[in-house]
């Protein structure tokens, strides 16, 4: 087993040498995670990587820089892919010009349809201005070029016969009506023309104005979803490895097999729920078996040699059928390609396509047989899904355990005070970071209404990972970068400047975690270590597992002291003879240990561990009673968790 611990000089300081790392979405946002990443790679192996939207994408380059790394240390390719070097250098080549001549190739990886261009340039002039009505004004002006003669022609039939009407009445100021004739008039056009796009075209796209696969005469390579399957495989030298660059896509599969964990959301509108990507497909859990895609719909989604693999990696049969030709099993988890995952995790509402599976509702009844056997037939149903920071934008709660044997770091991303400069935030000591961020309702009108409906959404869909975030055994190892409205965010037309600013936070972020959980070595000359380090960690989620635990276990004793010897008794489920209650234990007949002082069934070992809970509660409630200041949570970090059963999501 690899040692992910190291100690350090004469004070014994314990550092780690491996990590985990979550990064929350953002859109652009992301723009600040490849320096970050950059860095904390300079001091520790990457093992367990996840994120959500554009952090699913920081997630995957991440795990592919790594994969790279590991090829290459265990000599499974002959070449150095650099690939930490070319993650790097991202943010330098996003911000070159696009070929199109549409602002950068950060803008360029948003190509919307052809039919959708008209609401796309709406969405990004109002982006780009602030104010309530200076951003309906920069709407209206975007539509104009792409509607003018209709616009001419409605304003004449507003404004024409409104005059003509004025005029023959014998009023003596005709322009001023027939002025406003024609501006409703034009207006009723531009409204006609926006509904029409958003009820019929958006659906048609399947909810968003881009894709992600270039357009009719777009550049192939600039198109979001075709460059991020290049250029994984070559942050891991995917077409070294397995030959040509038309070869087979980074999998999760490849990912594991080098102990590198990655995962991403995804949220499923259909089902109500987010998933977490790959699919799990475990004694556990069986989310995979359920979903198929349609070829047709995924060819316009994915490059070519993306559906060529998937084709030929289509998931074992298994399923009932038939189903109608043109649907394919989804792949295995190991064999799904890691840009299927971003992709799905990265569909945000409207701006980029949502996902379409296709599985089956056993709720409902089926209403049709097959002519052959007179067997129900299932219906393939659509599932749609998008962006998987609907349900969990900052997934903080991924690769955690009871005790951590490494650290998990966190970037989390927040909004800017105005003129705030210091815009890296870290824990200064343990009190730090307990308090909520505030999130005020500015100015009036239409901007304090969408100021509130903002934060009804923000928390609906947010209050998981906001009060984890603000948890002892967290808190302390989450880097929060806070951006202005006019950062990141959905600002496609960033600057080069602007660009500039936020990824020198993201690298800033990332020194800080090595300053903090690294080896002494990459400390600056006379810096001393920080007192919220791996150490510290450790000993809070050590505190706190202790004291969770007796929590617990006094509640089950609580529960089993109380129905002793009556007939809800839980002892009753231990008893070899017959009863109605579903889930027995297996030989119950059989309670007794071997030699070693293993059981011999499941029965046993059962029982054995159930009263050893009890008389562990037992032992803890009656030393708290002698002596009160042996009690666990004394001295702990707060808020003390509690432990309950959850959903693996």
């Amino acid at each position: 087993m690899t040692d992910e611990t190291g100690t350090g000089p004469a004070a014994g300081r314990v550092y780690a040498t491996q990590c985990d790392l979550v990064m929350k979405g953002g859109i652009t946002s992301g723009i600040v995670y490849p320096l970050a990443v950059v860095e904390i790679a300079k001091a520790f192996t990457l093992r367990s990587i996840g994120g959500t939207s554009a952090g699913a994408i920081a997630a995957a380059a991440a795990a592919a820089a790594e994969l790279g790394r590991q090829r290459l240390k265990k000599r499974k390719a002959q070449n150095d892919f650099k690939g930490f070097e070319l993650l790097q250098a991202l943010p330098t080549h996003l911000v070159k010009p696009s070929t199109d001549g549409r602002g950068t190739k950060l803008m360029a990886f948003f190509k919307p349809a052809p039919a959708l261009r008209p609401l796309f340039d709406v969405f990004l002039a109002v982006m780009g201005t602030r104010g309530s009505w200076r951003r309906a004004w920069a709407g209206i002006k975007a539509l104009l070029p792409h509607f003018g003669l209709d616009i001419v022609l409605g304003m004449a039939i507003g404004g024409v016969p409104i005059g003509w009407a004025v005029a023959r009445s014998g009023a003596a100021l005709v322009w001023p009506w027939a002025l406003a004739g024609a501006v409703i008039g034009g207006m009723l056009v531009l409204l006609f023309h926006a509904l029409r796009l958003a009820l019929r075209e958006l659906p048609a796209n399947k909810f968003g104005a881009c894709s992600g696969m270039p357009a009719d005469g777009d550049n192939t390579g600039e198109a979001l979803t075709v460059w991020l399957t290049d250029y994984l495989d070559e942050l891991c030298g995917q077409a070294e490895v397995h030959g040509g660059a038309d070869g087979k896509p980074l999998t999760f599969g490849d990912l594991r097999a080098h102990d590198i964990d990655l995962q991403m959301m995804t949220t499923c509108l259909t089902l109500g729920r987010p998933f977490r990507l790959p699919f799990r497909d475990d004694p556990q859990v069986r989310e995979n078996k359920q979903f198929y895609y349609k070829e047709t719909e995924f060819a316009s989604l994915f490059p070519e040699r993306v559906m060529a693999w998937m084709h030929a990696h289509e998931r074992p049969a298994g399923a009932p059928g038939p189903y109608p030709p043109g649907y394919r099993r989804l792949t295995m988890p190991d064999d799904m390609p890691v840009v299927v995952a971003v992709r799905m995790s990265l569909s945000f509402p409207l701006l980029l396509s949502a996902i379409p599976l296709h599985s089956v509702d056993y709720n409902r009844r089926p209403d049709k047989k097959d002519a052959a056997d007179a067997e129900p037939i299932h219906e393939l149903e659509t599932c749609w899904f998008t962006d998987g920071g609907v349900g969990s934008n900052f997934p903080i709660h991924f690769f955690d355990s009871a005790l951590p044997c490494r650290p998990t770091f966190g970037l989390d991303l927040g909004r800017a005070e105005e003129g705030q400069e210091e815009r890296v935030l870290f824990p200064k000591d343990n009190g730090d970071a307990r308090l909520c961020w505030w999130r005020r309702f500015g100015g009036s009108g239409f901007a304090a209404l969408a100021d509130f409906l903002g934060a009804v959404i923000h928390v609906a869909k947010d209050w998981n990972h906001e009060t984890l975030s603000h948890l002892p055994g967290f808190r302390d190892r989450i880097g929060l970068i806070q951006l202005t409205k006019k950062e990141g965010g959905l600002n496609l037309s960033m600057d080069e400047d602007l660009i500039g600013k936020l990824t020198g936070y993201g690298r800033k972020a990332g020194i800080e975690f090595v300053e903090r959980f690294g080896d002494p070595q990459f400390l600056p000359a006379g810096k001393t270590p920080h007192e919220m380090g791996w150490g510290n960690h450790q000993i809070i989620r050590l505190r706190l597992l202790l004291a969770s635990m007796a929590e617990l276990l006094g509640s089950l004793e609580g529960t089993c002291s109380e129905l002793d010897s009556k007939p809800a008794d839980y002892a009753r489920f231990f008893c070899p003879t017959p009863g109605s209650y579903s889930y027995r234990f297996k030989g119950l007949n059989n309670l007794k240990r071997d030699a070693q002082g293993c059981y011999y069934t499941q029965g046993g070992l059962a029982l054995g561990v159930f009263k050893r809970l009890r008389r562990l509660a037992r032992l803890i409630e009656k030393t708290n009673v002698a002596r009160p200041d042996t009690r666990l949570d004394l001295g702990a970090p707060r808020p003390t968790p509690e432990l309950k059963t959850r959903p693996r999501v």
